[in-house]
């Protein structure tokens, strides 16, 4: 269960760096920060309709740009063009809407109609000259962005990681389904290490969704992990990951993916299992409120390679509901959510129905130092007993996994040759009660690494 939370972590954090990325470029862009000036809203006699007075007009028409600009920014971007058209409409020369709404058409990739409106304000005798260096810079970027997009852009990354693991009992194995009655528990430290490669395809094709335009980018990567013990490499493990998909961020609030990906996992030097997986995710981000909620599933096939384990191929689904909350200017962050897992496999003893609630949390305390800490709760049943008929084996299982986990990351600045890696330091307590107690186990991983990406 550990594995398949990290996957969807990871995932969570890939897709909220690239929002971020997205919403920076047209922060960046706002041409309200770049005007050193504020048109007000002033109106003509014959402008102003017959029934308000010039007073009541112009505070009709602040209104109105109001309402656009909230719009805005919480993605109704049509709806926001379609005001700022209103406002001039009656107000021509309001080059204040007329540049916003040149970011608005930004926004939804319409470079054309973005470059045609700021080219009016910058033909305009009356624009001072440093808006007019802000808007030369403003259209050289759309343009800038137009050939980009267009012609795709591949974006490569590298990320490696190693370090040290103390384990106090490695021979639960790779997941719990591996658990050996009776075993007796072994100790042994280890090192880990990871190596992968990313690579990001935007491919310039841009779809209009409602009221909220996507880009579509495509996302592959290939990843090794090890995790050698010292003593008994019995118990080493190591995986191979291949995945690949495609990804839409939106200039709204939601961001979406589908990812395919394969695991060829070995246990103690020897092939254990192929886990094939589809992994989709929907990601809504309400406004500037901090809140952001996801829908996702794991929906995977195990397929396990060794004699005496064939029992335990299955086809395993898991969808899952989370809320997450951003507070304190971004320093700190909640998330927390409800998985149901369904696990249908050859061997009744290895089916289960399970639910997984989960609340972990993150502490930016000093910049470049974050604490984290998280709990993980899984009741699970199993359909049929382990050893149908034999005292204590003849029950299904019947359990509780809890799982706790604390750390600490710090990140390196203007530290010689460790500039940009981070630190990560993490202690993970899982314990399982069970109606069998042979299926009763604690466990305690602590793990120091150093990871960097580049």
């Amino acid at each position: 269960m550990k594995n398949f939370l990290i996957i969807g972590g990871k995932l969570m954090r890939a897709y909220s760096n690239r929002r971020k990325k997205y919403k920076t470029l047209t922060a960046v862009l706002s041409l309200t920060s770049l005007l050193t000036f504020s048109a007000p809203f002033v109106l003509h006699a014959q402008e102003a309709s017959p029934t308000l007075t010039d007073e009541q007009f112009r505070q009709q028409m602040e209104e109105l740009f109001r309402q656009a600009m909230e719009k805005r920014e919480t993605g109704n971007i049509y709806s926001a063009i379609e005001d700022f058209q209103s406002i001039l409409s009656t107000q021509p020369k309001l080059h204040r809407a007329r540049l916003e709404m040149a970011v608005a058409y930004y926004q939804i990739y319409k470079f054309d109609e973005a470059v045609k409106e700021a080219e009016v304000v910058l033909n305009d005798p009356q624009t001072p000259p440093n808006v007019r260096v802000s808007i030369l810079a403003f259209m050289a970027q759309v343009k800038q962005d137009a050939e980009r997009l267009n012609q795709g852009q591949s974006t490569w990354k590298f990320p490696f990681e190693f370090g040290y693991v103390y384990d106090t009992n490695i021979n639960i194995g790779p997941d719990n389904t591996v658990v050996t009655p009776g075993d007796e528990k072994k100790r042994d430290s280890g090192t880990i290490i990871s190596v992968g490669i990313d690579h990001t395809y935007q491919t310039g094709k841009r779809y209009n969704l409602g009221t909220n335009p996507a880009n579509l980018l495509w996302q592959s990567g290939v990843n090794i992990y090890h995790k050698g013990y010292f003593n008994e490499d019995e118990y080493d493990l190591s995986v191979v990951s291949l995945r690949t998909g495609p990804t839409l961020v939106s200039t709204g609030n939601w961001r979406s993916n589908l990812t395919l990906q394969e695991d060829i996992i070995s246990w103690g030097g020897e092939k254990y299992a192929i886990f094939s997986y589809l992994l989709p995710s929907y990601t809504w981000h309400f406004g500037d409120t901090g809140f952001e909620s996801t829908a996702d599933a794991i929906i995977s096939r195990r397929d396990y390679s060794r004699p005496g384990y064939r029992g335990r191929d299955s086809v395993y689904l898991a969808p899952r509901l989370s809320v997450g909350y951003t507070f304190y200017n971004g320093k700190m962050a909640a998330l927390t959510g409800i998985q149901y897992i369904n696990e249908n496999a050859k061997d009744d003893a290895y089916s289960q129905d399970a639910i997984c609630f989960f609340l972990t949390g993150s502490w930016k305390f000093l910049e470049h130092n974050t604490l984290f800490a998280g709990y993980i709760q899984t009741e699970s049943r199993y359909d049929a007993a382990p050893v149908p008929g034999l005292p204590d084996w003849g029950s299904p299982r019947d359990e509780i996994t809890r799982q706790y986990k604390l750390g600490y990351i710090h990140t390196f600045k203007d530290f010689g040759w460790l500039t940009d890696w981070d630190f990560n330091a993490e202690v993970m307590h899982t314990s399982a009660n069970s109606n069998l107690p042979a299926y009763d186990y604690s466990r305690s991983e602590t793990t120091i690494t150093l990871s960097r990406r580049f």
